[in-house]
């Protein structure tokens, strides 16, 4: 599984608890800055404090630090991996368009885990970016007013 895993929370953990399920050994990859830079946007935590989040996860074996943004089989097979796993969510890529994952999908080298719905890393983003507006926040994250 290769990820930003950029402020890490409870849909990430849920991914790599699924991935782990899925074989005998999860290896992570985590994804590096200057990739997320160009493919997603600037990251919030660094490459090396996204590393020590998922080295503690309980269920992760193995990590690999700097990989690329978008995987391949000739990816997968450098790293010594049989399969990625990824969320049921399709991933687009922003540079072409298509399906980020398409060529490990005919590869048949792409399982496909369940997303957390409801928990994203953009969402828990702009709810902190709502609480520091003058507005009384409710529980849902709306404004209150």
């Amino acid at each position: 599984m290769a990820s930003c895993m950029d402020i890490i929370h409870s849909g990430h953990f849920n991914a790599m608890r699924q991935a782990k399920q899925l074989g005998d050994i999860l290896v992570m990859g985590v994804i590096a800055d200057d990739e997320i830079r160009r493919c997603k946007g600037p990251p919030v935590m660094s490459q090396d404090e996204r590393a020590i989040m998922i080295e503690a996860c309980k269920w992760v074996d193995e990590v690999i630090m700097g990989v690329e943004y978008y995987v391949t089989p000739e990816i997968l097979n450098r790293v010594g991996c049989d399969f990625v796993a990824h969320g049921d969510d399709l991933a687009i890529r922003k540079d072409t368009g298509t399906d980020a994952y398409e060529d490990v999908r005919n590869a048949g080298m792409l399982k496909i885990i369940k997303r957390t719905e409801g928990v994203s890393t953009t969402e828990m983003v702009g709810k902190m970016l709502l609480m520091t507006t003058s507005e009384p926040i409710s529980e849902s994250g709306q404004s209150a007013n």
